[in-house]
């Protein structure tokens, strides 16, 4: 219990929190100020969701509590010290951490799903899932020192490149959005031309049928006429 208190409190901890939050406003920003076809405003709807819910040491960290109480609870062990009154009670703590993942997690999901109104479902998605295992990754290292617990030089060598290939997943994702609106404002611009050549031609085809008529008509007028 002890111990879970203290990682809160660790300099490294409250940095993480005050860049997280830098963040997220900086995300707030792009999505008020820039229009909607922007590409830094796709990219903060599709992130912002997944980053806040990423913030998951609430939960592990209130599951944690939660059984160190069950087990002084068996023990007959009073931990008052930290908020248990007794030995059947929970600590303020784990409350505080339950609303708080409850939290997280629900603004993120309310996030993502503004961000399926507003764009393509299979990019929102991707995204947030690319958001949610950066952040989580970045708590994680901070808050449980993740590369501490690492065997292995293959788990230092793998673990990075996972996350590398995840956000190039995300980027191929995001680049053909792009390259599609080109080839759709091409396709437009191709039909248009089509458009125009047709109407061309149908104002040629016009033009020569009013030749012809005329001609026929100064014919006939001439025939009419006889020989003077």
């Amino acid at each position: 219990m002890a111990g879970v208190i203290a990682s809160y409190h660790q300099p490294s901890f409250h940095i993480f929190i005050i860049f997280m939050i830098l963040y997220l406003v900086q995300l707030s920003i792009f999505i008020w100020i820039f229009p909607k076809n922007s590409l830094l405003k796709k990219v903060a709807w599709g992130s912002i969701g997944g980053t806040i819910t990423g913030f998951q040491n609430f939960l592990k960290d209130a599951l944690t509590i939660y059984q160190l109480a069950n087990n002084s609870s068996k023990n007959n062990n009073s931990i008052s010290n930290y908020g248990i009154g007794s030995d059947d009670s929970l600590p303020t703590t784990f409350f505080l951490f339950v609303l708080l993942a409850m939290a997280t997690s629900f603004i993120g999901l309310l996030c993502l799903a503004s961000c399926m109104k507003r764009y393509d479902a299979t990019y929102s998605a991707a995204m947030f899932v690319t958001s949610f295992v950066l952040s989580a990754s970045i708590m994680s290292c901070v808050h449980y020192h993740t590369f501490e617990h690492l065997d292995g030089a293959i788990n230092y060598f793998m673990y990075p490149i996972g996350l590398l290939t995840l956000f190039m997943g995300a980027f191929i994702l995001v680049k053909p959005s792009a390259v599609t609106n080109g080839s759709h404002c091409l396709l437009l611009n191709i039909t248009d031309n089509d458009d125009s050549r047709d109407h061309n031609v149908s104002i040629s085809d016009q033009n020569n049928n009013e030749g012809v008529g005329s001609a026929d008509s100064y014919r006939e007028r001439l025939l009419n006429e006889g020989p003077s």
